[in-house]
């Protein structure tokens, strides 16, 4: 039995190096990353506290993160006045924030850093929050190590830890409420009580969501023995409130207002909270397993939990689970999981899918009840050695992705390099790798083209490169989404999953696999040559999808020769075969793919464009050409099966009743031609499905098209040849052909 004075060095050895170890990984991560999108807003905000406690720029945040982002800022000499900047009287805070990091002098990494460091070490007061309830309840230093290594190498913590944003400061107080509200439960004194409702005071100033801590106080108040009289716990939880509001406010620098003649106080909060339950209602664009959506998904944030939080801690959580449920731990469970509960479930019902952040705090919460169950595991030699291949695995996988845990991905998915493939926002790419991607660039020789999706600005790091899109339009008007030019892309992660205006600008990189990475976040792919084309064939239904002159951009083939038809009863192979592109609308397979034809080359799916302000929607298709396409339907066909008109017949296919006829131009004609097609069955009279969706005033010599025939049974001889649809005279000689 370990000595309690010793115990006691022990626990505070495991707590110091742990929090050690933290804030040497917060700060690395820290110092390497770029601003992400929130940060410029935040860090404006925090400027403006510190300077005049201007709470005008809040906007569905509360102010306590931005009092501790803006504490260290005034060190900073370049900092200017927020209220001095042109931008400021028009209260557009992206506006005022790209003023006052990119255009006013300031030294904008220095800042950054000393807005971030305040957060790391909040960092380290949840850490020792941790600490401090492991102990009561383990009384062991073993379980203390287990949680805090846990804690110290957690992607998900170090990356919020890292950032100057309001949700490591949220995850922190909320933790501390409930962590203080136990104490109180196993031991209710005034003193306690106080620290309580302060605790809960600041919760609520840490973000919004801190007032999901109102409920789970009141359940978790009687998380306990029945009391004599029922209505005390209840009561001694609903009066945590007027302190809690009082301590808010004091926040708020005691702000009040006086609106339709009644006195309001912090009226910024009010004010935030109708801003956020408003923008709840829009939804917010994200993506989540391939597709993109305002409008939520019930199953992100399970999904979320599962794929990005590390295994060792999903494991451990449940095998301590368990452990609790059998040794009946039920008031333990009770402040582990009600709050686990509350905000999973508001996360789920949110539709602002944004992010693994919105659940953080669920982690200390698990990473407890971890610590909780390790004495069971470690009373076995088994248990002790699964226990420390956990601890070593985790660590090695923080270690491993430092300074990128933004972007952490665990095993289930296949690690961070496929985290693109599953999630996007904050969960990946929220613009943190621009100064990773401004070093790759200037040591880069050659072609290197750039999409950067962040609120950063490029030039500030020296990227000088255009983009290839921004979030305001379409894309540079030399760029060919369906075939881009030869080099290398440096493409946002954000971008390839299509969130931004023009969603579908990168659907051809989007359909291959990256050749790497910039920090898991910005993806990089080679372009080894454009591919070439004669010709661009659109689908005329009943007219063009696009105009040429777009048409030739999108395809990047200027003065090709433009060809319309009927995709749905013809198809068209110009100019004897030689490679081209299909314009048609979308489907997963157009009836000609679907007939699988025995050709040498392969009609491939190259691009996608659903339909927004920018174009309709349509699919692009490449064909590689082929030099004998006269065996398309029947082999390698030797002669024709009809001549002696403009165009000859060269084969032909029946599938019960659909029959398929190939033809090959041979002269140019501007005769209002179509394709007879009459089917006979016995002696009586034939089916008719003449047509031809490929005008005749569009041939050329060496062109090849497709006819399609739909009868309503089938038959056993088909009489075909041309004729002028007009006249109804024949266009050359006719022939029959029988099933085969």
């Amino acid at each position: 039995m370990v000595d309690r004075p010793v115990m006691r060095v022990l626990e505070r050895g495991i707590l110091v190096a742990a929090l050690l170890l933290f804030f040497a990984l917060a700060t690395g991560a820290a110092l390497a990353l770029s601003p992400t999108n929130d940060e410029p807003i935040h860090l404006t905000r925090g400027a403006a506290l510190s300077q005049n406690g201007d709470l005008s720029l809040q906007f569905e945040h509360t102010p306590l993160s931005h009092r501790l982002i803006g504490m260290l800022l005034p060190t900073e000499p370049t900092l200017p006045l927020v209220g001095h900047l042109a931008t400021r009287p028009t209260n557009d805070r992206p506006a005022i924030a790209h003023e006052l990091l990119w255009e006013s002098g300031l030294k904008v990494e220095r800042a950054i850093f000393l807005g971030r460091l305040p957060i790391i070490w909040s960092g380290l007061l949840l850490g020792a929050t941790l600490a401090l309830w492991v102990i009561a309840i383990s009384r062991r230093p073993v379980p203390l190590m287990v949680a805090l290594l846990l804690y110290a190498t957690s992607p998900n913590l170090l990356a919020s830890a890292a950032l100057a944003t309001t949700d490591f400061t949220a995850t922190a107080t909320f933790f501390a409420v409930v962590c203080a509200w136990w104490f109180y439960q196993q031991r209710p004194g005034r003193v306690r009580w106080v620290v309580t409702a302060i605790l809960l005071g600041l919760a609520l100033s840490a973000k919004l969501t801190g007032a999901l801590l109102i409920p789970v106080l009141f359940v978790l108040a009687y998380a306990r023995p029945p009391h004599s009289r029922w209505w005390r716990p209840g009561l001694a939880a609903l009066g945590l409130l007027p302190v809690a509001g009082l301590v808010l406010w004091a926040v708020y620098a005691f702000q009040i207002d006086l609106r339709h003649g009644i006195l309001i106080p912090a009226p910024a909060y009010w004010e935030s909270w109708a801003s956020v339950l408003t923008h709840v209602s829009d939804g917010h664009q994200a993506f989540f397993l391939g597709h993109v959506s305002g409008g939520g998904w019930w199953l992100y944030f399970p999904i979320t939990l599962a794929i990005k939080t590390t295994l060792p801690t999903l494991l451990l959580s449940a095998a301590a689970l368990v452990v609790a449920i059998r040794a009946r731990r039920w008031r333990l469970l009770a402040f582990i999981l009600t709050p686990i509960a509350a905000i999973l479930v508001t996360a789920i019902y949110s539709r602002l899918n944004i992010g693994y952040r919105h659940v953080l705090p669920i982690i200390p919460f698990g990473l407890l009840l971890i610590g909780s169950g390790v004495p069971s595991f470690w009373s076995r030699r088994a248990g002790r050695g699964l226990v420390g291949a956990a601890v070593v695995w985790a660590m090695v996988a923080a270690l491993w992705i430092h300074p990128h845990h933004l972007a952490y991905f665990n095993e289930l998915v296949g690690g961070p390099a496929r985290g693109y493939r599953y999630l996007g926002d904050s969960n990946l790419d929220w613009g943190q790798g621009l100064r990773e991607l401004a070093e790759y660039a200037a040591d880069f020789e050659g072609d290197l083209y750039v999409s950067y999706g962040g609120a950063a600005d490029p030039a500030y790091y020296g990227l000088h490169q255009p983009p290839l899109a921004g979030m305001e339009g379409a894309g540079r008007p030399d760029f060919h989404p369906a075939n881009p030019a030869p080099g290398h892309y440096a493409i946002s992660a954000g971008h390839i999953q299509g969130l931004l205006p023009e969603a579908d600008l990168f659907d051809w990189f989007r359909r291959r696999e990256p050749e790497g990475s910039i920090g898991y976040a910005i993806l990089l792919y080679d372009v080894d040559a454009a591919r070439s084309g004669e010709w661009i064939a659109q689908c005329a239904a009943p007219v063009p999808l696009l105009p040429l002159a777009e048409a030739e951009r999108v395809v990047g083939a200027p003065g090709a020769r433009h060809l319309n038809f009927d995709c749905a009863a013809s198809w068209v192979f110009p100019d004897n075969g030689a490679p081209g592109w299909y314009v048609l609308p979308l489907s997963d397979d157009p009836w000609w793919i679907q007939a699988n034809p025995q050709v040498s080359g392969e009609i491939v799916h190259v691009y996608r464009h659903r339909a927004n302000q920018f174009g309709p929607a349509y699919d692009v298709y490449y064909w590689p050409g082929q030099a004998e396409p006269g065996g398309l339907l029947s082999g390698r066909a030797r002669k024709a099966l009809l001549t002696g008109g403009p165009a000859e017949l060269w084969g032909y296919v029946v599938k019960s009743e659909e029959w398929l006829t190939q033809w090959r131009v041979i002269s140019a004609t501007t005769a209002p031609l179509s394709v007879q097609a009459h089917l006979y069955t016995g002696d009586g009279p034939p089916q008719v499905a003449d047509g031809l969706g490929f005008s005749a005033d569009q041939w050329q010599p060496g062109d090849w098209f497709v006819q399609r025939h739909l009868f309503a049974m089938p038959g056993d001889t088909l009489e075909t040849g041309l004729y002028d649809y007009v006249t109804l005279e024949k266009a050359g000689p006719t022939v029959r052909l029988p099933v085969r």
